[in-house]
């Protein structure tokens, strides 16, 4: 999980990161122009050119038919010639920073992209159908109790040659302990015995030598997990960009693991990536430092990453957005009165109108629907569903049928200028955007007959008082490099949950959690995260606000493009057009057929 803070101070964070640093990253503030729709990839057929609209941004989402939204089309449409060949893809990016999954800034994208090209885990999802598979490890087996998992390693190597070995692993997986809370992905494996304990040993004495007890190497070629209970979503968490592995023995070269893609070549202002050259398949991959998109914008890339305020597309170029896997929301704590009451969590739910809460103060967001991503096992587009729709009128139904409508509700809000003073008369300096949001809340509670104040808090003060489970509600939020339900459901709303700050604690959710946890089989797996995820909209555990996206663009190189919600490419989503007599790839595509 994570947390992030906008330059206008709106923050959203999770306890998996320390609280000290919960004010340490900044999002850029701008109006909202990101667009409401679930969009993975765009077919240009379907959207309107910038060049052709004289604006620089269109909008983005799903192929649609008679206004409702479709899946893609699960062969090639007719009339659009796709590339022969081995393909090149060339991806413009702001930056080649933090190229090791133990020093992963896991809410920056662009580092998860270009770490997940680099590394590989133990496992990996299938890049066609997200199925989880073998990577470094070529098997695994888990004992009868579900306690033991033995991965096997086969030949995979490191990008200099050098066998990838069980030190590697052991040593990767480490430092990843080490980062404790200051890893999105670490708190996944709180089953693994010794990972906790490491963590924080780690940050009592960061010199000190770590080691988790959980992880050893029984024979040469194996690495071995002992859990504390059974864990059935152990390999699809490994299959998170976090774990990817690297040599044990440091180095100042870049030496990656990934199957698929390997360093070719390395120079000053970008990477080449070069896998198996097959027909018709992104065989190379180029990542290429520009800042400012220049080089996309000169026709020189077909992608970029990151396309916010970019000034100029290439003619035909699409401008789009995906869906990240981070979320923000009016936190409610179940253990402090009224929010104990699910008369009173679903009144607030009802009363809250986020559209408006939030219009022109965000950029590249759309409302929040669900917790789990599409792109993930079991995640659908409206999981939230009518659980969250606006009804004033049912809202005050449920606060007069409940019994805690008399308890005064008090809103909790990081105030970037609490302690800042006007120099010529001493007075506040200024309103800070969570203080504005603050007080929209509490009037629009007020209308529904509830007694609402605000309080301001300094970094320091909130971030206790969100550790202390002190506040009752407060704007908080979500984000997972780790594209399984676990991370979105297990953690923050079982009841025993590391990152459960709303103190969420229903039965039925923790029932379904726990069997989740030891079902093997996958999708039966997902089903029962998703059922649970109902239930956690149909109890109002939280108010949600929005969900944030990632901006990107493609040339008309480019049929189709698309991300996954951590961030890292989705390979079957990017298709070629062919240029097959000197026309222009645009001229390709059917227009209006």
């Amino acid at each position: 999980m994570s947390r992030y803070l906008r330059a206008s101070s709106s923050a959203f964070f999770s306890l998996s990161w320390p609280l000290w640093a919960i004010l340490a990253v900044a999002l850029v503030l701008a109006s909202c122009t990101g667009g409401t729709d679930q969009a993975q990839l765009v077919d240009p057929a379907e959207a309107e050119s910038p060049s052709e609209s004289g604006d620089a941004e269109t909008s983005a989402g799903v192929v649609e038919e008679n206004g409702t939204p479709t899946a893609p089309p699960a062969t090639e449409p007719e009339g659009l010639a796709f590339a022969d060949g081995p393909q090149t893809l060339r991806v413009s990016v702001p930056d080649l920073t933090e190229l090791s999954p133990s020093e992963l800034e896991e809410t920056n994208a662009v580092h998860v992209l270009i770490t997940d090209l680099l590394t590989d885990g133990l496992t990996r999802r299938n890049p066609v159908d997200g199925a989880i598979e073998p990577a470094v490890a070529e098997s695994w087996t888990t004992s009868e109790d579900g306690l033991t998992w033995t991965f096997q390693l086969g030949d995979a190597t490191f990008s200099n040659g050098d066998l990838i070995e069980s030190d590697d692993v052991i040593a990767s997986l480490t430092l990843l302990a080490a980062r404790g809370v200051n890893s999105v992905s670490a708190p996944n494996l709180w089953p693994v015995v010794g990972w906790t304990d490491a963590g924080e040993a780690a940050a009592e004495n960061p010199t000190a030598q770590i080691q988790v007890s959980g992880i050893t190497a029984p024979a040469d070629g194996q690495v071995q997990f002992e859990l504390s209970e059974p864990f059935a979503p152990l390999a699809e968490i490994l299959a998170s960009v976090s774990f990817g592995i690297t040599p044990a023995e440091n180095t100042s070269d870049i030496i990656g693991s990934a199957v698929d893609f390997v360093i070719d070549e390395e120079w000053a202002d970008g990477l080449r990536f070069s896998g198996a050259q097959v027909d018709g398949e992104i065989s190379t991959i180029e990542l290429l430092v520009d800042p400012n998109f220049s080089m996309f914008s000169a026709g020189e890339s077909d992608l970029a990453i990151g396309t916010v305020g970019i000034e100029l597309l290439p003619d035909g170029a699409t401008q789009a957005d995906a869906q990240r896997s981070a979320t923000s929301y009016f936190a409610m704590n179940a253990a402090v009165a009224p929010f104990d009451d699910p008369l009173i969590r679903q009144a607030i739910v009802h009363a809250i109108d986020a559209d408006e809460l939030l219009a022109g103060q965000f950029a590249n967001v759309a409302p929040m629907r669900s917790f789990i991503p599409e792109q993930v096992a079991g995640g659908v587009a409206d999981a939230c569903g009518d659980s969250c729709a606006l009804d004033i009128d049912q809202a005050r139904t449920l606060v007069e049928a409940s019994p805690s409508r008399e308890i005064e509700i008090e809103v909790d809000f990081f105030d970037e200028f609490s302690d800042v003073e006007d120099p010529e008369d001493g007075s506040e300096l200024a309103v800070s955007f969570e203080e504005q949001l603050a007080e929209t809340l509490a009037q629009s509670l007020s209308d529904i007959g509830l007694t609402v104040s605000t309080d301001g808090h300094t970094g320091e003060e909130f971030a206790a008082g969100v550790s202390s489970g002190e506040f009752g509600i407060f704007r908080f939020g979500s984000g997972s490099t780790t594209l399984s339900p676990e991370s979105f459901i297990g953690l923050p709303f079982h009841t025993g949950g590391v990152d459960n700050i709303t103190s969420t604690s229903i039965e039925r959710v923790d029932a379904l959690i726990d069997e989740a946890r030891a079902t093997t089989d996958d999708a039966e797996r997902a089903a029962l995260y998703a059922s649970a995820e109902q239930i956690l909209f149909a109890e109002a555990v939280v108010v949600p606000l929005m969900e944030f996206r990632q901006p990107f663009a493609f040339s008309q190189n480019l049929s189709s493009a698309g991300l996954e919600p951590d961030g890292s490419l989705d390979l079957a989503q990017i298709q070629f057009v062919a240029d097959l007599s000197g026309e222009s790839a645009s001229e390709l595509i059917p227009q209006g057929e």
